[in-house]
């Protein structure tokens, strides 16, 4: 944990207050002990969306870095992919305001059609901070999320859209995987934390785009501020 300032990848720095929580995650060493999972798909056919996640390296060039990787097939419309962790150490019956910035590897190209939506700009990077544990729960014949992260391009209670996949390079050209830095932006929701002093971060992609969708979440940072 670090108190009063947060650093994420190339963006500047952010200055927060001094009574900030500050929680940097690089996973390029590994994976903190986030975990993976997935949302918005019925379990029953879960062999043909293709679920994978775990801690690997990033294809070239960007091959001297490691990141968490998670990938899917969406065929159900609206598949949710995402790694959940753990933030300890905060004061139990407090009120923190959050605020959350994300960096991923991604090589899917901008302006691109695809079936349902871009494969670009139609798959939305989201972050959120909760004192439940963010976790799929079935819900008649599909899983649902047992938080409010909001639909597609719609930010939730307890996640906003930081933005999407889509990278710099155009359609037409090679894909290719880049770094993309999603800056930091508020989650609607104050946390309280459990009576231990948990709460729970979450850092996942939302795909409005009907075919496979990879990327790797490379580092996040969360401030939590007392209100």
């Amino acid at each position: 944990m670090l108190l009063a300032y947060a650093l994420l990848g190339g963006c500047s720095d952010v200055i927060a207050p001094a009574d900030s929580l500050v929680f940097n995650f690089d996973f390029g060493p590994g994976p903190h002990g986030f975990v993976a999972d997935f949302a918005d798909y019925p379990p029953e056919h879960a062999e043909i969306y293709d679920l994978t996640a775990d801690h690997r390296p990033i294809p070239p060039p960007l091959d001297s870095r490691s990141g968490l990787f998670i990938s899917g097939i969406n065929r159900s419309d609206d598949l949710f992919m995402f790694y959940r962790g753990a933030l300890d150490g905060l004061m139990p019956g407090a009120r923190y305001a959050a605020t959350v910035s994300v960096e991923i590897a991604t090589d899917t190209p901008s302006g691109c059609f695809g079936v349902g939506g871009a494969p670009g700009e139609s798959v939305w990077i989201k972050a959120g901070v909760s004192a439940r544990e963010p976790v799929p729960v079935l819900d008649g014949t599909h899983l649902r999320m047992n938080v409010d992260i909001g639909s597609q391009s719609n930010s939730g209670v307890q996640a906003v859209v930081l933005g999407n996949v889509a990278n710099t390079r155009r359609c037409e050209e090679p894909r290719q995987w880049e770094i993309k830095t999603l800056a930091e932006q508020a989650v609607a929701a104050p946390v309280s934390p459990t009576p231990d002093g948990r709460a729970w971060l979450l850092i996942g992609a939302d795909s409005g785009f009907e075919s496979l969708t990879q990327v790797y979440f490379t580092r996040v940072s969360v401030t939590l501020t007392p209100s």
